[in-house]
């Protein structure tokens, strides 16, 4: 009897546990549902911003809604300095979107989409002023980019990705990665100051050396391939996890 009683004991103490651990963890959600934190947002950015974007077009070809609620605009040379600008200066690199030049104050300004989601910083060459004086100068753009937002898009959501990372063969003859990294750790706590939001994409994108492998770029350098893009596509997805677990957001039903 004593004996039949423990192993009741035991069998209810597993439940309880069970019970209690998915109380505490939510189930994973179908990535279709988590694509859906991406609705009415904007990507903003540089060149892996727009090769991000021809990887999410090419996967819409055969599943439509891949991450089809986000809008693209982006420039291959933009700087940080140019996003918190209110015009469209002629002289600077600026967003296209359709054959025309934008800047983003007039993107959100004009669609108020619920989330923005910036990655620049990489054509800013930080890595030419000593004494982290061009990360300095990057946390000015990064608060003038919130400001310009804020500004015309009060409602609006901020969301800065990390600068990927580089691959050997940058590394070996500009010796940035330990400046870029640098940069994100100070990116992300001037995001927790400003009250946007900061997605690491750079440590998904890394080797055991820290570095950016050459097999998941597209030049050997810093623009990724496909099979780079869908790394970032999984960083997005599990960051959306993360925010539901959190209690952060909650999807449509």
């Amino acid at each position: 009897m004593k004996k039949a009683i423990a192993v009741l004991l035991c069998l209810l103490t597993l439940v309880a546990n069970a019970w209690a651990f998915s109380e505490e963890t939510p189930a994973r959600l179908p990535d279709e549902t988590l694509m859906s934190f991406y609705d009415q947002s904007v990507f903003a950015g540089d060149s892996t911003i727009r090769m991000f974007r021809n990887y999410v077009k090419e996967r819409q070809e055969k599943e439509p809604s891949y991450f089809s609620g986000i809008r693209f605009y982006s420039a291959y040379s933009i700087q940080l300095r140019t996003l918190g600008l209110e015009w469209v200066n002629s002289e600077l690199t600026n967003l296209t979107y359709k054959g025309s030049d934008e800047v983003l104050c007039e993107i959100v300004q004009r669609i108020k989409p619920e989330k923005v989601f910036i990655l620049a910083g990489l054509n800013d060459n930080f890595a030419k002023e000593k004494n982290g004086e061009g990360i300095d100068r990057g946390m000015r753009y990064v608060g003038n980019i919130m400001k310009a937002i804020n500004k015309h898009a009060p409602g609006t959501q901020v969301f800065f990705f990390s600068l990927t990372p580089v691959t050997q063969k940058v590394e070996d003859t500009r010796h940035i990665q330990a400046l870029w990294d640098q940069y994100n750790e100070r990116l992300e706590q001037t995001c927790l100051e400003l009250g946007a939001t900061y997605i690491d994409i750079a440590s998904a994108l890394k080797d055991e050396n820290g570095l950016l492998p050459k097999s998941i770029t597209s030049e050997g350098e810093y623009h990724l391939n496909a099979e780079g893009n869908a790394i970032w596509a999984q960083v997005l997805l599990d960051f959306a996890q993360a925010q539901y677990e959190a209690g952060l957001w909650s999807p449509v039903q």
